[in-house]
């Protein structure tokens, strides 16, 4: 998964868990990732869905982590290569939370894009 290396100050890449949302579509699925926020700043508390262990033991999780419904991204197929659980099937009522936040986001994101495109003039054709 992508990640932006503070040490560094640049992007790279590193193995992380990621609940797959959609897919495959042209050997790509779209994913969010799963982080434990170690940073206060970084944390979301709207769009970051925090998950507790022992509120869902079988997702094998080994810490509190959080899944980042406003930073989802693509996978190819070839960069995931082991399923650590089947949230859909195993806490479908999370899931569907999980989705939801998605789908405010994404609203919030087409919100602000109409608003954008309200404003801009058509050019007059020549």
């Amino acid at each position: 998964m992508p990640y932006f290396d503070a040490r560094s100050q640049r992007n790279s890449f590193k193995a992380r868990p990621c609940l797959v949302i959609f897919g495959p579509k042209n050997n790509d699925y779209t994913v969010l990732p799963l982080s434990t926020i170690s940073r206060p700043e970084n944390h979301d508390p709207y769009y970051d869905i925090e998950l507790i262990p022992s509120k869902f033991p079988k997702l094998n999780l080994p810490q509190i982590c959080y899944v980042r419904t406003h930073k989802q991204t693509v996978a190819h197929q070839g960069a995931l290569y082991k399923e650590l659980a089947d949230m859909k099937s195993e806490y479908p009522s999370q899931y569907a939370d999980i989705i939801k936040q998605v789908n405010k986001f994404n609203q919030e994101i087409q919100k602000e894009n109409i608003k954008c495109t309200t404003n801009i003039k058509p050019e007059t054709v020549k």
